[in-house]
């Protein structure tokens, strides 16, 4: 029953799940540093790497929550959803009249591996809380954490019933 879930094939309601949090977990950190910092005297630039450091950390952050509620190992979806992500925000610069931020190729795939990682990362530190990759100590597979997963994941578990009830409804 503590097994570790195997790999699952490529969910696009995940990635679009992935997209959704980091745009909910970017507006969630702007929220609570956003009041810490205006009306404040600060440079420019600090401002730019504040949103720099919110916008990295949300893929992680974002990342991570998949790797908690998914239902099984998802690693591709929130690195594939990130390097998205990065892409639709430099399509930006092909509709607006952009003098400063040019579009450049080079700085997209840079982008987009820098986000890809970071949320890679993420849903591989949550996949392994959450007991879906196996950890690297063996008493650990017994783990608090193990047996949550179990207990939301399995056939008999939370959301497996939830799932089971909206399927059995007749339209």
């Amino acid at each position: 029953m503590n097994e570790p879930v195997r790999d699952r094939p490529f969910s696009m309601a995940w990635m679009f799940a992935s997209v959704a949090l980091y745009l909910g977990s970017e507006l969630t950190i702007g929220t609570w540093l956003g009041p810490l910092v205006v009306g404040k005297y600060v440079s420019p630039m600090f401002h730019l790497q504040l949103q720099m450091m919110m916008h990295l950390g949300a893929f992680y952050l974002g990342g991570f929550l998949v790797g908690l509620l998914s239902p099984g190992v998802r690693l591709q979806e929130p690195a594939v959803a990130a390097f998205l992500s990065v892409v639709v925000v430099f399509m930006i610069s092909f509709f607006m009249p952009t003098f400063f931020y040019p579009f450049s190729m080079g700085r997209m795939v840079i982008g987009g591996l820098i986000a890809l990682v970071l949320a890679l990362a993420g849903a591989y530190s949550g996949e392994k809380m959450m007991g879906n990759i196996a950890p690297d100590e063996p008493e650990a597979q017994q783990s608090a954490r193990g047996r949550l997963r179990a207990t939301l994941w399995s056939e008999e578990g939370t959301f497996a019933a939830r799932r089971r009830d909206v399927m059995s409804r007749p339209e």
